[in-house]
């Protein structure tokens, strides 16, 4: 008896979805964007020229003029991708030590090491040097550090308290920022050890009026503005 062949399948290819021009043109101006801050970071701000961002960014010429007509306009729009960044990553951050036993300690190093000793931190110095001769951006990066000092004020009063001060945890917190910011712009001429004595140093002056919360574990409630600055612009 003839042996009957299988029935061969046939291979069902989908076609991807073509993506709308919207789409498209949110891809666009997020690879400028990202292409922004990374020359930023590399280049400085005297370097990061709107052709050098261009190329760095592998679009035309054309694409950059229709979404940014010029440099600032540029630069605006990226300080405001900053912000979006360093909400999510504050987040992040936040949670990754609600279940650390030492977790003032654990929220320090992870606030240097993810924050302040990156690329993004170095994007953003090159920003506020920049904002020293252009008053624009001065405005828009103070408003933009406003809104950080917002969002992540209620999250260290959730999860952290002091006593024997009248010092809040926020401000404790924005005292940290403040020596965060210091070494993070000198930090290509100090060493590690000096760096690292004085972010334990700070742990271990702070830690007698500032705590963590017991039992908390949880993130806080997240306000409706929070939800905002990532809608906003993508």
């Amino acid at each position: 008896m003839p042996r009957i062949a299988p029935a061969m399948k046939t291979a069902v290819t989908e076609k991807p979805r073509r993506r709308t021009q919207e789409e498209r043109s949110d891809a666009m101006r997020k690879r400028l964007l990202a292409a922004t801050l990374e020359s930023l970071a590399e280049d400085g701000y005297a370097g990061s020229t709107l052709s050098s961002i261009v190329r760095r960014a592998g679009v035309s010429r054309g694409a950059q003029v229709h979404h940014y007509p010029n440099k600032q306009a540029l630069l605006l729009d990226a300080s405001e991708d900053l912000l979006k960044r360093t909400y999510r990553r504050l987040g992040a951050l936040l949670l990754s030590i609600s279940e650390e036993d030492n977790r003032l300690q654990a929220l320090v190093d992870a606030c240097w090491e993810q924050m302040f000793a990156t690329p993004l931190y170095r994007a953003y110095c090159e920003l506020v040097a920049a904002s020293q001769r252009d008053e624009e951006l001065a405005q828009a990066l103070g408003a933009m550090l406003k809104r950080v000092m917002a969002l992540f004020e209620p999250a260290a009063n959730y999860y952290f308290e002091t006593s024997g001060t009248k010092l809040r945890p926020a401000d404790m917190f924005l005292q940290l920022s403040c020596l965060l910011s210091g070494l993070g712009l000198q930090a290509t001429l100090l060493s590690a050890p000096v760096i690292r004595s004085q972010l334990d140093g700070w742990v271990r002056q702070a830690s007698p009026i500032l705590r963590a919360r017991k039992g908390v574990t949880r993130p806080p409630p997240r306000p409706a503005s929070w939800d905002r600055v990532l809608e906003s612009k993508g």
